[in-house]
């Protein structure tokens, strides 16, 4: 292990159908379900996600789109996933980390 290795913190994120799970130091740190709310007037504006986002489904305004952006175990809408990433990373890290970690994705 090197000098630098101290200061790099592995991360793990496991995208699913179903839940959306990050993982650091072997501990679950975030488990949400996989669904972001936008809004339609500005379709990279995130709402919520996960479980603020799911009590948003079907019950809306309607300037308001909740999206599951995987199906089968499959990316289905990458601008929306990629999205719903974002906002989970930064349940974990709301500020710019000093030190930016090592990201592992498990789809």
């Amino acid at each position: 292990m090197g000098l630098f290795n101290w200061f790099t913190q592995e991360i793990a994120i496991d995208l699913g159908t179903a839940n959306t799970l990050i993982i650091h130091n072997d501990e679950v740190v975030v488990n949400e379900p996989s669904i972001v709310a936008l809004n339609r007037n500005n379709p990279k504006e995130v709402l919520a996600v996960g479980k603020k986002a799911l009590m948003m489904h079907e019950k809306t305004h309607e300037s308001i789109r909740t999206v599951r952006p995987l199906k089968d175990g499959v990316i289905a809408d990458f601008n929306a996933a990629e999205l719903m990433i974002r906002e989970l990373i930064k349940l974990v890290y709301p500020k710019k980390p000093l030190f930016p970690p090592s990201w592992r994705m498990m789809i």
